[in-house]
């Protein structure tokens, strides 16, 4: 064993027990169990890119340091490779080791080390981002956090769950749906759930409950020191606030409480109408969306998703979907359907679903075409007030010269309720899109391995980017969990100049080195 890892392991022998949690049996049995390690290590390198130096100093060191039941993965293993697999492959940050914790302490340890040998992290949970930031990652340890999942209802208040830093949304529905529960999530079964928290986290149900954000009540964070904290609206209450919004920045969240609501027939399922367009009834059917944004009343339960994208079965130019849902009720009301119908959609499909099932519809389950892995993906995000019908026609004449590499590709034209986000001060968390009404997004699906076409697209993402700018004489604002990554501060956070000195104030508090500058970082 190593100085460092013997200094370590001395010192958690003489950690009080009752901070111990996951180190009374884990130690003992790691320190037993290295010699068994040790022979692992030139396999290890033999059968992986990695040296024989670099797997004997993770083995030896850090190895005994973690739980029983984390586990060191090196490139070419199965573990790393299950790992490292990301929604985007072009997206990959440089890993040469992944960790995969199965307590918070081992989160800490793994930091520590990292810091003592001067090497990048990054938490990985679902492995949606596609930001070009993380491709800034080089020779670095990945620290997977699906060991460290779980959903269960607090004993001592109903009303909150805790979530587990791993949990993907999708299980967070399902386990919640299970328990008589529901929450605001996001719109996608196969993200990390507690990511998208922390830059605000849209989804189906955040007109009636508000962002994902606004819906936390705690979080366990393990900082960039490896000290891990409590952070609520009593501890560390500075951080709550840039936590919601900017959470990226200012450590690792391995655990939240969250607030949770129960379920009831009149909320639990959507009524939901999917009208195909030809794209000459482009204008209209958003101009149709304008006049819901417009209303003096704007009802809790009407959603849709937009898109712009290609079916060569209805017409050889792109075409316009709407899908309309509807909270709570069998049928749509037909002030919203009859003026939809009225324009003569190609098709109309009709259902009544739950909100277990509700990603399905667009292709977001775990087994859904938008949770595929390893093909080339990426947004251009952009925060909208309304929907300016020419750029939206600018945007499909685009599409319209798409080469058939991009045939998978859509424009993303969210519109959800918006009441209880409204309805929460714009000062109350570091989100700072708060009064923006809508979310567009070309939605780039392409092959991987493919430098040219990747080329191509990064032109064309930021040529669409602009031209949905052009039409609102804004700034840009976009959504961070989408991030493309050549975004500004300004634009992921907010222009008031007090919120990014409140963000930088406190990244100079608790990341001062820059340790969590891979995604969305705030610059000091």
């Amino acid at each position: 064993m190593s100085a460092y890892a013997f200094f370590r392991v001395f010192n958690l022998l003489k950690t009080p027990l009752e901070n111990v949690h996951c180190w009374c049996s884990s130690v003992s049995d790691n320190i037993m169990d290295i010699s068994t390690l040790s022979k692992s290590i030139l396999s290890v390198a033999l059968t992986s890119n990695i040296t024989t130096s670099i797997a004997t100093n993770f083995t030896y060191d850090l190895q005994p340091l973690l739980s029983s039941s984390a586990e060191i993965y090196y490139p070419g293993s199965e573990g790393y490779i299950n790992a490292t697999t990301r929604w985007d492959a072009y997206t990959k940050p440089g890993l040469d080791v992944v960790v995969k914790v199965a307590c918070e302490e081992d989160v800490q340890e793994t930091i520590r080390y990292a810091n003592s040998h001067s090497v990048p992290f990054l938490a990985i949970s679902g492995g949606h981002a596609t930001s070009s930031t993380l491709l800034e990652i080089k020779s670095g340890i990945g620290i997977y956090l699906r060991g460290l999942s779980g959903v269960s209802i607090s004993p001592t208040d109903k009303s909150q769950a805790l979530i587990l830093g791993g949990t993907l949304s999708g299980e967070v529905i399902s386990e919640l749906w299970d328990l008589g529960k529901q929450t605001a999530t996001g719109a996608c079964d196969c993200v990390g759930f507690i990511s998208p928290v922390l830059g605000g986290g849209h989804g189906w149900l955040e007109g009636r409950y508000g962002l994902m954000a606004d819906n936390l009540i705690s979080a366990r964070v393990v900082l960039a020191n490896g000290t891990a904290v409590t952070v609520d609206n009593t501890q560390h209450s500075d951080l709550f606030w840039g936590l919601r919004g900017a959470g990226h920045n200012f450590g690792i969240v391995t655990s939240i409480y969250y607030q949770i609501y129960d379920r009831t027939p009149d909320i639990d399922s959507f009524a939901t109408a999917t009208f195909t367009f030809t794209q000459d009834r482009l204008e209209e059917v958003f101009s149709i969306a304008n006049q819901w944004l417009a209303a003096k009343y704007r009802p809790v339960e009407l959603m849709y998703m937009g898109l712009i994208a290609f079916d060569p079965i209805v017409d050889s130019k792109p075409i316009v979907q709407f899908q309309l849902r509807w909270q709570g009720a069998d049928n749509i009301p037909d002030e919203y359907t009859d003026p939809l119908n009225a324009l003569n959609p190609v098709s109309v499909i009709q259902s009544h679903i739950s909100l277990l099932n509700i990603n399905a519809l667009t292709g977001a389950s775990p087994s859904g075409p938008a949770c595929v892995d390893e093909i080339g993906r990426q947004l251009f995000p952009t925060d909208l007030d309304s929907w300016n019908v020419a750029s939206l026609r600018a945007v499909l004449d685009i599409f319209s010269t798409f080469p058939a590499s991009f045939s998978n590709s859509l424009m993303l034209l969210e519109g959800y309720a918006t009441n209880r986000v409204l309805e929460i001060p714009s000062d109350s968390t570091a989100y700072a899109l708060r009064s923006k009404q809508l979310l567009a997004a070309p939605f780039f699906t392409y092959p991987p391995n493919d430098e040219t076409l990747q080329r191509d697209m990064i032109k064309l993402g930021k040529q669409i980017r602009n031209v949905m700018l052009n039409g609102t004489g804004e700034k840009l604002h976009a959504y961070v969990n989408y991030a493309t990554g050549d975004e500004s501060q300004e634009a992921l956070y907010g222009y008031e100049p007090w919120r990014l000195e409140r963000l930088r104030k406190l990244k100079k508090e608790y990341d001062p080195l820059g340790r969590f500058n891979f995604f969305g970082p705030i610059k000091m």
